[in-house]
């Protein structure tokens, strides 16, 4: 949990286990940060029955670097300006 400056506004962040064999997926290159978000949306749904809305454009970042296999997902419904936040939610990721 985090306050903001004039704090009025929290961000909770809870951390889940991933699926097993999808961190070996991201680390050979099966799927990551430089694919499409339609076809990772499609294949993290199809695999390990992600929803399509978490896995495509709200999939914010892979860590460490980009490239290793933690996985940062806006999974907020109706929560305007989150897009405002995710740069320094992926600087602190």
């Amino acid at each position: 949990m985090a306050k903001s400056p004039n704090k009025h506004n929290r961000i909770y962040a809870k951390a889940v286990p991933l699926a097993d064999k999808l961190p070996e997926d991201i680390e050979s290159g099966k799927v990551g940060a430089k694919d499409d978000p339609k076809e990772r949306a499609k294949f993290l749904s199809e695999e390990y029955d992600w929803d399509k809305t978490e896995a495509g454009p709200k999939l914010w970042n892979f860590g460490p670097e980009n490239a290793g296999a933690n996985v940062l997902v806006d999974a907020t419904k109706g929560v305007q300006y989150m897009n405002e936040l995710k740069d320094s939610m992926e600087s602190a990721f």
